[in-house]
């Protein structure tokens, strides 16, 4: 039987008398072990989750590394008054690869780095609640004693501070500790590095915004010296974030045709195919010139830069338990798979993925439709597409915002005042027209090319009424255009 004493330090037990003091200290956490409670260990760059994560392949993506890291060690001239650099790119661009090469490198270099992978799959890489902790926990064992002091009375004063405001957070477990190691004369020759990767797969659009924000309010005074690497497929929320900030303390990587991504993925396909014809166990069965020069250029076309595809193909065409030259044909489209065998697999859950997070999705897929299935004489005008489908000026880009990833509307190259869309992965139009990949996303040809003919006839219909209605109106080309809507019909019945 226990009896408690208010105001006392000490209280009782059958058989003693104990202080509280002492029992706090034998029995209460420290700050930092609460700390180590709230970690996402699959997060870090080197994390033993992470087995065998992507990374760039040896002689690839070499300007894009060379220039993050030459920003990071401060020899970027244009940039170098820039503390964050956003990466970004189109879905299975290889952002991932590129930040965690970066991580090698830098922690190769012994940079003082902080990581956090994302990740829409995980539970704990999913969301932005462990981020900071993360974070903070990797830069608590790599700095001097009195950075993880500061972590600790940051926790021991609120234990609960994990479940703070994320701008709490980044201010009690990171910003403060670094001023106060700062303070207590600690300095170094390089920056401090913390690198976000994935942050589109954070499950809150809101939540991804407002770490782009938190990332610029950590470093606006420019009194810490740390560098944030951000890498994310350009979505509308980040994109808006990113666009209101300074551009003297930004940074940004566009992974585009600039960077050799055709020439960087041949590479790795002819070193990938080399392998297979080396070490798989049936390589005396594949023919010395496997594959033939005209596959390989297939096989790059239809990556578009997006290093995703040659990757999902290699790792399908390489199956210990198949035949290489078989399984290429698979993915050429001269043979056809067993029953149950998908070689898009991967790609086709990125795609699933990135359709099911949109809105109006029907009256996307019928403007994707269109650019798909149009006939080659028409271009993919968004004005023309917008005239077709009866939208208001601006619909089209309002609607294509969220798939940023996958499809561009950008400057038509014969107009510079007019805007086009592209598809930016050859592939996507082969899973949206084969439904057995593409299930409730599928685009029906036949269905589809029947939908657009029948838009056209209305169209013609109406400027039909509208000329015998105005004897004085002159039969010239204004928009909807009788010619071009009746040639479509036409081509597309």
């Amino acid at each position: 039987m226990s009896q408690y004493f208010p105001g006392s330090s000490n209280f009782t037990i059958e058989g003693g008398t104990f202080n509280t003091v002492t029992y706090r200290n034998q029995n209460a956490k420290g700050g930092f072990e609460r700390l180590q409670e709230y970690v996402a260990h699959g997060a870090f760059h080197d994390s033993g989750e992470r087995f065998d994560p992507p990374k760039c392949h040896h002689n690839t993506r070499v300007a894009i590394i060379k220039r993050i890291t030459n920003w990071i060690s401060g020899l970027n001239e244009d940039k170098r008054d820039a503390l964050i650099m956003w990466l970004y790119g189109a879905a299975g661009a290889g952002k991932s690869a590129i930040a965690q090469t970066i991580a090698e490198i830098l922690d190769g270099q012994h940079f003082i780095l902080a990581s956090f992978f994302f990740s829409r799959n995980d539970p704990h890489r999913g969301t932005a609640k462990l981020l900071v902790t993360t974070l903070a926990y990797q830069l608590a064992v790599k700095l001097p004693a009195v950075f993880r002091e500061r972590l600790s009375l940051a926790f021991e004063k609120d234990p609960l501070i994990n479940t703070r405001s994320l701008d709490a957070q980044f201010k009690g477990l990171v910003r403060e500790p670094l001023l106060e190691l700062l303070h207590s004369g600690f300095s170094t020759n390089n920056h401090l590095v913390i690198i976000i990767d994935g942050l589109d797969e954070c499950d809150d659009p809101k939540v991804q915004a407002r770490i782009v924000d938190l990332s610029f309010e950590l470093l606006r005074g420019r009194d810490i010296p740390l560098k944030i690497l951000i890498a994310s497929r350009p979505e509308i929320d980040i994109s808006s974030s990113f666009d209101t900030k300074p551009f003297t303390t930004l940074g940004r990587i566009a992974l585009d045709n600039d960077y050799q991504s055709d020439e960087d993925i041949r590479h790795f396909l002819e070193d990938k195919f080399n392998e297979i014809k080396t070490q798989h166990r049936l390589r005396s069965y594949i023919p010395t010139g496997w594959p033939a020069q005209d596959s390989m250029e297939k096989l790059v076309q239809k990556s578009s830069g997006q290093f995703i595809y040659a990757s999902t193909v290699v790792k399908y065409v390489a199956s210990a338990r198949h035949r290489p030259t078989h399984r290429l044909e698979v993915v050429l489209g001269i043979q056809l798979p067993k029953a149950g065998d998908n070689p898009f697999a991967e790609l086709d859950g990125l795609y699933r993925h990135i359709l099911m997070g949109v809105e109006d999705v029907d009256l996307i897929l019928q403007i994707i439709g269109f650019v798909v299935l149009h006939p080659p004489t028409f271009s993919n005008l968004v004005t023309e597409i917008e005239d077709l489908l009866s939208l208001a000026p601006g619909d089209v880009e309002l609607l294509m915002q969220n798939l940023s990833s996958l499809i561009s509307v950008e400057t038509y190259r014969y107009d510079a005042e007019k805007l086009a869309i592209r598809i930016l992965h050859a592939s996507f139009k082969d899973y949206l027209l084969d439904q057995s990949r593409s299930k409730d996303f599928f685009l029906d040809s036949v269905k589809m090319h029947t939908h657009y003919a029948e838009l056209c006839l209305v169209h013609i219909t109406e400027h039909l009424s509208f000329q015998s209605n105005s004897s004085h109106q002159p039969f010239t080309g204004t928009t909807p255009c009788i010619l071009i809507h009746l040639n479509f019909c036409v081509l597309t019945a």
